[in-house]
């Protein structure tokens, strides 16, 4: 089945950044549009206001001089923007705005009704010719009589700046720097979180670390405490739990020893034998529940260690006892880890390999930044059901209750506990060439 991509982000901090990041660009194209209307609306009232000045002007001037210096005059007032003329007679366009018209009329001491202001649209024009062809808006026009009555039309066409380009350059450089603090502010309110995480990442490899600081807002000092609470709570758990196991296996100590020295009395020779073993095998199970135990609760500091020259101790000592074990890889690599706890995983897998598999092959590389261990034999292998079954404790292949047979069900499982208290994974596997494949692998150096 093919999983859905998510749309959501599976972090908090960027669940909460893209959500303020969001709000601060809608705010900020929200305040720029209503800044727009506002500009236009204001920039017609202006337009219009600096209309009826001009024309207003243009015929107070007009009203001062006689007819015939009157054309030569508004000739030299004209200009692209502005131009008078004077027709045979005046004509009734369309009133823009009563208001409008009778500012104009009061303006130029007309009676209210007297003076009609129109806007036209402006004249075409080419850049080329007019620089200020984008900038230009409406075209009004008032028609009207001077004071002696001769006829003028004064068109005037208003400046419109446009908001351009340019002006977005302080509002990028806004929105970049309320990213920033936003992305800023989010790590800062998180931090707490990511440090909550490491230390739960953390205590299932050492339950004896120091506790979380319990500062910051009151939700965080919250769980902090609680987390606190916890930590101390499974740490007394594990503590009693292991005190009670050492004390039942100190007290089978005692029963077993006079059973073995009651043993001796026993004239049977063959049952003598089978009860050795029996006694035997308890002891066995005692020392290694117990073993088990102790391997959840890893109290040896870790440090930085020699992995190939253990792992090339462990093979030699192997062969000096008869068995087959060959070591193969790299030397020199450095891995920070608990000497002894890795010495027992080890020891443990090349005897589990020569056990069943009548060798072993050890090898020893750098995957990136991983150390990794592989410890095969050439046995029968594990059906692949069973795998990740035989890492539980007390699990066992055989029904056979022999521990030359079927052993007792911990090794493994002990293995995997101290692996992973060092923040490493044991991880079985059946070889494509046969035998089973042991790999441990451990953050290197």
């Amino acid at each position: 089945m093919k999983l859905k991509p998510r749309l959501v982000p599976r972090s908090l901090a960027v669940r909460i950044f893209f959500l303020m990041v969001g709000g601060i660009v809608a705010a900020t194209f929200l305040s720029r549009w209503v800044m727009e209307q506002l500009y236009t609306s204001e920039l017609e009232q202006l337009g219009r206001s600096s209309a009826v000045e001009r024309i207003s002007d243009v015929v107070r001037v007009l009203d001062t001089l006689p007819p015939e210096a009157r054309p030569s005059a508004a000739a030299a007032i004209s200009f692209e923007r502005l131009a008078v003329s004077f027709p045979e007679s005046v004509g009734a366009g369309s009133e823009i705005d009563a208001a409008l018209s009778d500012k104009l009329a009061r303006g130029i001491r007309r009676a209210p009704g007297k003076v009609r202001l129109e806007a036209l649209p402006p004249h075409p024009c080419t850049p080329e010719a007019n620089p200020d062809c984008e900038n230009l808006a409406k075209r009004f026009a008032a028609e009207l009589k001077l004071a002696d009555g001769q006829p003028v039309r004064v068109e005037y066409t208003t400046r419109w700046i446009k908001l351009g380009d340019a002006e977005w350059v302080p509002w990028v450089i806004g929105i970049g720097m309320l990213v920033l603090l936003a992305w800023l502010s989010v790590r800062i309110a998180t931090r707490p979180l990511r440090a909550l995480a490491e230390h739960a990442t953390g205590l299932g490899r050492d339950l004896q670390r120091a506790p979380l600081d319990e500062h910051g807002p009151t939700e965080v000092q919250h769980a902090a405490h609680a987390f606190n609470a916890m930590q101390a709570q499974i740490r007394r758990q594990i503590d009693e739990r292991t005190q009670m196991l050492a004390a039942i296996a100190h007290d089978l100590k005692t029963p077993l020893t006079r059973m073995r020295l009651r043993l001796e009395l026993v004239d049977d020779e063959a049952l003598r034998g089978k009860l050795g073993e029996d006694l035997a095998a308890m002891q066995t199970l005692i020392d290694e529940g117990l073993d088990f135990a102790r391997s959840l609760d890893a109290q040896e500091q870790a440090q930085r260690i020699d992995l190939s020259a253990l792992l090339e101790t462990l093979c030699d000592d192997a062969r000096e006892t008869g068995q087959q074990v060959d070591f193969k890889g790299w030397t020199g690599i450095i891995v920070p880890a608990r000497a002894n706890a890795l010495r027992r995983v080890f020891l443990n897998l090349i005897d589990n390999a020569v056990k069943y598999g009548g060798s072993a092959t050890v090898q020893v590389s750098r995957e990136q930044a991983d150390v990794v261990v592989r410890v095969r034999d050439h046995g029968p292998g594990i059906p692949p059901d069973q795998l990740e079954n035989v890492l539980k404790p007390y699990f066992r292949l055989e029904n056979s209750r022999s521990r030359e047979t079927g052993g007792t069900g911990l090794g493994l499982a002990i293995a995997a506990n101290l692996v992973s208290a060092q923040a490493g994974q044991l991880r079985l596997r059946n070889h494509p060439q046969g035998g089973l494949e042991a790999e441990v692998r451990v953050g290197g150096a």
